[in-house]
């Protein structure tokens, strides 16, 4: 993982954390929901990218 998507990941991880906590610390709030999978989709994609050989990570 680049520093650029490592900083989106622990921007993203923190307004999720912000979010929750100013919505009673709700995570069933619309706007919590739409960070946790966006993160979540920047998760996956990060560990993706771990598993390729490291041929193919150019």
């Amino acid at each position: 993982m680049d520093k650029q998507s490592y900083h989106q990941l622990e921007r993203l991880r923190g307004q999720l954390v912000s979010a929750a906590m100013g919505n009673g610390s709700s995570f069933l709030n619309r706007d919590v929901l739409l960070l946790s999978q966006t993160l979540d989709q920047l998760i996956v994609k990060a560990q993706r990218e771990k598993r390729k050989p490291r041929s193919a990570q150019g």
